[in-house]
């Protein structure tokens, strides 16, 4: 443990600032001031500083909230732990096998921390989402990961007991857990149900290291009717998901990120200098000591003592006694905390509403349901409104601005994918020549970087669409505007077109959710 004496203190209470306003949600300065008993004038410093670096921001109101630069920092701490593109595709294996939520839990400081998630088609579980901390005393999750932990570790949190009780069958006394971490490691799995949450269910399987040792969990979960009728098949699925896992973990190879690394300027203030080394240690995902003070330019000394402060505070962790750096799995529970916060409704309503105040158009909000496009906000036009894709109803992907924007700006293999299956259909068929035509004009949308409709949906009526992406560069959800193709199509030679409004709307919209550059800049 690092000497207190050593430690940066206006580093360790800007990271105590920033763990209250991930627990407040967007606060006041003065809640924050309050949360961390420090001046005002302080943490109001402390907040420039971060709002700097992007590790928090301002939201609507002037109110303080976590920053997107966090969700980046997130994907560097789970790039440093395993193949985060190869864990999503188990995942998302897992769930389309199943129809459950898919999740990979790692033990952290006592706790289960849920590195990656795949939702299910039906349910949410927010209480189960990316970043969440469990503890281990409940779930299927932290059961699997204490039966295979050292014993100092299970008797250091019988010792807790009692628990707090979070749902009607959370084990709260240390017998009770005792039995239930013998039983699992007994079995070999785990399945739990109204232990988090009343009316939910979880099935959970080890996954180990090389060397035998305990990595992480996988979970399958959803409601418990669904869960109980699936237990065994979710058994076989996830057994063999886990051997893949610790394949892929003994064939893991950290590579550094592509990208380049600025060196702050010398005379920045501590707070930007750590938050330097942050970057720093997020480009090269393990670095030494030695490597992040030649690449910041700071001093060994001052190095050590921003690592041993970041370390403190759980956003760095250290690889062994006085081995390499990560950043760490802390960042993955304040990412989970921020997408958790992020309402893609809340966020949209004030630039649907100024696209609307400003043209009198149609301005409608769609996400991807399976193969459609459902509109979940709706603004009507003052003059003419389209009776399709009303509040609540869908289109499918191929038909219309909207659902071309989602389809579009989706993967390759989405677009195959999506046309194996429509072509099933009986209004959708296509040939060889056909489907080379339709992803042509999906890629004629990229290029463009929006969709257009006319004379398509609604004779007479045209539509624009724009895609939304999200801090991994996939697209979200859709921005469209509909109107009297005359008005849509227009392009006046002074003032923003109805295009261009939309089409900025939507990088907005995507900045907000932390997009990369790429996909905002490249649609300017």
């Amino acid at each position: 443990m690092t000497q207190t004496a050593n430690l940066i203190q206006l580093v360790l209470k800007a990271t105590q600032l920033v763990d209250r306003a991930s627990a407040l949600g967007p606060s006041t300065p003065a809640d924050l001031a309050k949360a961390i008993d420090e001046p005002r004038p302080s943490v109001y410093r402390i907040i420039g500083s971060l709002e700097e670096s992007g590790i928090l921001r301002r939201a609507p109101g002037g109110l303080v909230e976590l920053g997107t630069r966090i969700l980046r920092l997130a994907d560097a701490a789970t790039d440093a732990l395993l193949d985060h593109e190869a864990l999503n595709k188990l995942l998302e294996g897992i769930q389309s096998s199943l129809g459950l939520t898919a999740a990979f839990w790692i033990p952290r400081n006592g706790t289960a921390v849920c590195l990656e998630q795949v939702d299910s088609a039906e349910v949410d579980l927010h209480e189960l989402s990316s970043g969440r901390i469990l503890p281990l005393h409940t779930s299927a999750a932290s059961h699997v990961l204490l039966a295979w932990q050292s014993p100092e570790v299970l008797e250091e949190i019988l010792d807790q007991a009692p628990y707090e009780k979070l749902a009607s069958r959370t084990p709260i006394d240390a017998e009770t857990l005792r039995q239930l971490v013998a039983d699992t490691k007994r079995e070999g799995w785990r399945m739990e149900s109204n232990e988090i949450v009343d009316g939910i269910a979880a099935v959970g399987f080890p996954v180990f290291n090389a060397d035998g040792s305990i990595f992480g969990a996988l979970t399958a979960a959803g409601l418990v009717d669904q869960v109980v009728q699936l237990q065994e098949e979710a058994k076989t699925v996830l057994a063999d998901a886990a051997h893949s896992l610790t394949d892929l973990m003994a064939n893991f190879k950290l590579v550094p990120t592509n990208n380049e690394f600025d060196a702050p300027e010398p005379k920045e203030s501590v707070l930007a200098k750590a938050s330097a080394l942050m970057d720093a240690l997020a480009v090269e995902r393990v670095a030494t000591s030695a490597r992040l003070a030649s690449l910041t330019g700071e001093h060994i000394s001052s190095v050590y003592r921003m690592l041993g402060t970041l370390v403190e505070a759980g956003w760095i962790e250290q690889l062994g006694h006085r081995g390499s750096y990560r950043i760490g799995s802390k960042m993955i529970s304040l990412a989970g905390n921020l997408l958790n916060q992020l309402d893609l409704r809340r966020a949209a309503l004030p630039v649907l509403r100024e696209i609307h105040d400003a043209t009198g158009e149609t301005v409608l909000l769609c996400i991807r349901s399976g193969n459609r496009a459902v509109c979940i906000e709706r603004m009507d036009g003052r003059r003419v409104n389209s009776r399709r894709l009303a509040l609540g109803s869908s289109l499918p992907l191929h038909v219309g601005a909207a659902p071309r924007a989602i389809l579009a700006f989706d993967t390759q293999p989405s677009w195959e994918e999506y046309a194996a299956v429509m072509s099933q259909s009986s209004d959708f068929s296509l040939g060889s020549r056909s489907r080379t035509e339709f992803y042509g004009k999906l890629k004629e949308i990229r290029d463009a970087g929006f969709a257009l409709s006319d004379d398509e949906v609604t004779m007479g009526m045209a539509a624009v669409g724009a895609p939304i992406f999200d801090h991994r560069g996939h697209v979200l959800a859709s921005l469209s505007v509909s109107g009297l193709r005359d008005a849509i199509l227009h392009q006046p030679g002074s003032t923003p077109s109805i295009i261009d409004l939309a089409c900025d709307g939507a990088r907005r919209l995507s900045a907000y959710f932390g997009a990369p550059d790429s996909c905002i800049k490249a649609r300017e």
